[in-house]
């Protein structure tokens, strides 16, 4: 089958599909056709006889048709051919491209205009997400008395997107943290000094005590004048020309053994601005400095104060580099409602992105592959599933039988800020007063014991008594507390007073946003359940005719807006527990939490003295902290409450 075109794009001709279905085949999956057609059927009997024995061929033999397309779905879209799912990619493009493929296979039709602006003729809605900074030249030539000194760029160097493109000569200036309004007037300055024509050479950070923390925070952590936009605009409005930023050595801070590019820091600053090692620093210093310091007496001395030191040294940068946007794309598919109910919709939904390489988001770091299986190509594998059992149900239904359209979409950018989401409230496809109930799949991979957490049914008066006899004889044990869980797409919806249901696993896993979130150890089964359960419930309010009025009071809408810039590094064991605080069932080795002394089994109860409500509560705390900030922490533990100090770290 044709894929629609509605736009250049890389494609998958038949061989490219094939080779995909083979992929697939290899990782355990059986047949990504996996209709009842006599070939299908003919080939899953032959994969059997051959694989007989082997633990991931028997259990599939043994499973349900649906659970085989499940786990052909699920398995594809977490393969290392899809690259992580990482906006901006090529496997994202294959993952967009394949789920568009299977809605149009499973006869759902295209949910959004073409570029022509005819409604219903694309199964793409793009829209722009952020940018990258693409570096094509980057040089530092630096010139002493003694003769050149040998700088390697990406090791000892890089060109970042502080700054603006360009290349500059100039004498060097040391200038310590480049600090101008300390406190007890602390200023890296004296009021003459100009800069006018040099290149700034400053230390990362602000003063700091013996220990590398700040001099300046009883806790330890960085105050606002250690912020790249104070420090480079103290430089450039002495008239510098371009800036070198070194990692300080001794800092107490994890980020000085990289080097980073900062990708959306543009606007900083009008000049280039690169970042140095700390190592070349010290080489820096020892071979430019008049008095033969070093880079550790220097900064000590500009942690008193100090004052600008003119360097024995010509330096030529160059710095070449673009920022381009990325075009991020949802996938949606439609089943068109009939009667009076038709312009009525319903959406299910799941992200479909996750973090690449983990390059941000990551809880281990950049620089390996983050396949995202439960998070989320459970939740996308669930949509087409569901788009399956949609299609096949409306074909038994009665032609004229009213019944609401239904939305199935996979959406982009989750990960980086209910992007996609925020997107589609803001152009839908109808009026957004006609979109009358939005369900939500995020994490349902990983299901134990066949528990299962449904939140929201109190988002709309009367959805929980309608709801809830559905989860009988369902074969899960199924959570539906009273809280309202934030931070997946569905918070988008209920900011527009549009009543939400989450499906989600119950409790988070120590794999979420690591490279151990792989694909064999989620539970086909359980996933398969949570999919029928809520096709189930899909089918069931598409042609019920009382509509939901939203339930103003929950909390959900207070989750997505939230700008957390840190993380804490704990695992919570269970989204529906509802008594106050937040139950945890790991930490993160080396993280914020695991220093501090937590464990899995604590609970914590006091944020800085507040008392914690739910996890939403508690991610409203979280935004209001900037990396570095220390926290104390009331844990209750084995029946008594004590209190931890938690530095956090930067997501």
């Amino acid at each position: 089958m044709t894929l629609p075109i509605r736009r250049k794009r890389p494609s998958m001709n038949r061989t490219g599909w094939t080779t995909l279905c083979l992929a697939s085949l290899a990782l355990g999956a059986t047949a990504v056709a996996a209709d009842t057609s006599a070939n299908t059927a003919a080939a899953r009997a032959l994969a059997t006889t051959q694989l007989k024995g082997a633990p991931i061929a028997d259990a599939l033999a043994n499973a349900t048709d649906d659970v085989r397309i499940y786990n052909d779905h699920l398995t594809t879209l977490a393969s290392p051919y899809m690259e992580g799912r990482v906006p901006g990619s090529e496997g994202m493009e294959r993952a967009r491209a394949y789920v568009e493929y299977y809605l149009t296979r499973y006869g759902a039709e295209p949910a959004f205009p073409a570029e022509s602006g005819e409604a219903f003729s694309s199964y793409r809605d793009p829209f722009a997400l952020g940018g990258t900074w693409n570096v094509s030249d980057e040089n530092m030539l630096v010139l002493t008395s003694d003769g050149p000194l040998n700088m390697k760029a990406e090791e000892d160097f890089v060109f970042t997107g502080l700054g603006q493109e360009g290349t500059v000569a100039g004498r060097a200036v040391f200038v310590g943290y480049s600090i101008d309004n300390g406190p007890d007037d602390y200023s890296s300055y004296a009021e003459e000094d100009d800069l006018t024509g040099k290149i700034a050479v400053m230390l990362r950070f602000e003063p700091m005590d013996g220990e590398g923390k700040s001099r300046w925070n009883e806790g330890g952590s960085w105050t606002g004048r250690a912020s790249f936009n104070n420090k480079l605009q103290a430089a450039e409005r002495r008239g510098a020309a371009a800036i070198i930023v070194i990692n300080t050595p001794g800092a107490d801070d994890d980020r000085i053994d990289r080097l980073d590019r900062f990708a959306s820091g543009g606007g900083a600053s009008d000049v280039p601005v690169f970042m140095m090692s700390g190592e070349a620093g010290e080489r820096l210093i020892e071979a430019t400095d008049p008095e033969s310091r070093s880079l550790g007496r220097l900064r000590r001395r500009a942690d008193r104060g100090g004052g600008v030191v003119e360097l024995d040294a010509a330096i030529t940068l160059k710095g070449k580099g673009e920022r381009k946007s990325i075009s991020a794309e949802n996938v949606g598919g439609v089943f068109k409602g009939t009667g009076d109910l038709a312009d009525e919709w319903i959406v299910v939904g799941a992200h479909m992105d996750h973090l690449g390489m983990g390059y941000f988001g990551s809880r281990t770091g950049p620089g390996e592959l983050h396949p995202g299986a439960d998070d989320n190509a459970s939740g996308s594998a669930g949509v087409l599933l569901l788009a399956k059992q949609i299609s096949e149900r409306i074909a038994e239904l009665p032609k004229d039988e009213p019944r609401r359209s239904i939305l199935l979409i996979c959406f982009d950018g989750e990960e980086s800020g209910l992007n996609g989401s925020r997107h589609y409230v803001s152009d839908p496809i109808a009026p957004i007063e006609n979109h009358v109930l939005m369900m939500n799949w995020d994490m349902i991979g990983r299901i134990t014991e066949d528990r299962v957490g449904v939140s929201g049914l109190d988002t709309g008066d009367g959805m929980r008594a309608f709801f809830e006899p559905f989860f009988e004889g369902c074969g899960l044990d199924v959570k539906a507390g009273s809280t309202m869980i934030g931070a997946s797409d569905h918070t988008s919806f209920s900011n527009r007073r549009i009543p939400v249901i989450f499906g989600h696993i119950d409790g988070l896993h120590a794999d979420y946003h690591t490279p151990a979130d792989v694909s064999w150890k989620i539970n086909r089964v359980g996933a398969t359940k949570t999919v029928l359960l809520f096709a189930d419930m899909v089918m069931g309010y598409a042609g019920h005719d009382e509509v939901f009025e939203y339930a103003a009071q929950q909390s959900a809408s207070r989750g997505p807006e939230m700008d957390i810039k840190v993380r804490m590094g704990v695992v919570p064991a269970n989204y529906s527990d509802e008594d106050p605080g937040i139950p945890i069932s790991g930490v993160s080795p080396d993280g914020p939490a695991d220093k501090a002394g937590l464990k899995g089994g604590d609970r914590l109860v006091r944020w800085d003295g507040v008392k914690i409500g739910d996890i939403m509560d508690w991610m409203g705390m979280l935004s209001k902290h900037e990396p570095g900030d220390e926290v104390k922490v009331g844990v209750k533990r084995d029946g008594e409450e004590i209190t931890l100090t938690v530095k956090l770290e930067a997501r």
